[in-house]
């Protein structure tokens, strides 16, 4: 097996516990690693602002991949340098803004790390749930004055039938001009086409200087199978979804809530 140089760790239903904190083991595991010189990324969905608070209850220096791999940025240490950003499309950011409207949908609009969104009764359901989810914060306004911007990334947001049936909607409708993905029940991400978390961790492997192979990636669900597939182990935890321990090299014996990060972190990287 191959020395490990980088941990990929996803947040929610991953790292994080059903009540949204880390557990201690997976800390002390994490802590030992960084000892051990081997970096450690947080892998999310979530805009930075929402990531940064998880790093400060590890107490540890992190890379930052934020939006599914739309915005990666390095340690506070080398002063969080743009390792990479790859903004959605200003033509595909408007048909969802479009989409949305017509609807009554939820869509959360990221741009230079700020949520912009808009307000009605059935919208306001699904912010209370992202916002009890991540803590984030929405700016309400009218989304017809972003159109033509580029946003970092997109999360429409619907019961998770309908979400289902949106998925394949979208992905039959755009192809290959964008990414889209489901994670959390209720949410349909989009970023731009060739943005996952598995691209994000090619573009760190450039910058460090290590191989796939010497990734570590765990992580829960559908949006993270691009890095489970990319990072040479990837393991889901054992509360993930069936179509990601599909394409796992290892299932963990614990959930998030019993500390499956601290697992496989002593099992495939700890020295």
């Amino acid at each position: 097996m191959e020395q490990v140089s980088l941990i990929a760790l996803d947040l929610d239903g991953t790292l994080l516990d059903d009540r949204k904190e880390v557990p201690p083991e997976n800390i002390r595991a994490l802590e030992e690693a960084q000892r051990q010189g081997i970096l450690v990324a947080i892998s999310s969905g979530r805009m930075i602002p929402r990531i940064l608070p998880v790093e400060e209850t590890l107490g540890l220096d992190c890379i930052i991949l934020a939006y599914n791999g739309g915005k990666v940025v390095g340690p506070k240490s080398e002063g969080r340098p743009l390792i990479s950003e790859r903004p959605l499309p200003a033509d595909i950011a408007e048909l969802f803004i479009r989409f949305s409207q017509d609807g009554d949908y939820l869509l959360n609009f990221y741009r230079d790390d700020v949520l912009y969104a808009e307000d009605s009764p059935n919208r306001r359901r699904f912010m209370d749930i992202y916002s009890g989810r991540t803590g984030a914060e929405y700016h309400i306004e009218d989304l017809t004055g972003r159109i033509g911007q580029e946003p970092t990334k997109l999360i429409l947001l619907a019961e998770p039938e309908e979400r289902d049936r949106l998925h394949d909607h979208f992905v039959a409708e755009l192809g290959g001009r964008a990414y889209i993905t489901k994670s959390d029940p209720e949410y349909l991400e989009i970023m731009a086409p060739g943005v996952s978390k598995g691209t994000a961790l090619e573009a760190l492997g450039e910058h460090y200087g290590f191989g796939l192979p010497n990734v570590l990636a765990v992580g829960d669900a559908e949006n993270d199978n691009p890095m489970l597939e990319a990072a040479g182990i990837g393991v889901v935890v054992a509360n993930g979804t069936e179509a990601s321990k599909a394409v796992a090299d290892h299932i963990t014996e614990k959930t998030n809530n019993q500390g499956a990060v601290a697992e496989a972190v002593r099992r495939f990287a700890l020295r």
